[in-house]
């Protein structure tokens, strides 16, 4: 995520991928938020239905919004960078695939 914030001229000039750039984002936010998750693991399986939907709903705005803010910084603040539309969905699937992904392995736990 720290990578989010670096200049343009930091990386290599290397032919894209096509696609490759967005399969990453996916990857980044669905981890970042398994991970948001994670963390309350014990709670969200010794907790009813309603700390769960909070939990899940809390991971779900801080992903976007977080992907929201990154992509906001590399338009505006950060040289050699372009904000992506197309980026943000991305971060945004993504944050809905490591949600959807904790959700299915911690619903039935205790």
């Amino acid at each position: 995520m720290v990578l989010t914030g670096l200049p343009g001229s930091v990386f290599p000039h290397v032919k894209p991928i096509m696609g490759l750039d967005k399969v990453a984002h996916l990857l980044m936010y669905a981890t970042f938020a398994f991970l948001c998750l994670w963390g309350y693991r014990q709670q969200f399986v010794s907790n009813g239905i309603a700390y769960q939907r909070k939990a899940l709903l809390l991971a779900v705005i801080i992903g976007i919004a977080y992907g929201g803010i990154t992509e906001l910084m590399q338009e505006y603040l950060v040289p050699s960078r372009t904000g992506d539309w197309i980026d943000f969905l991305a971060d945004i699937i993504g944050t809905l695939v490591g949600t959807t992904i904790f959700y299915l392995f911690y619903r039935h736990k205790k």
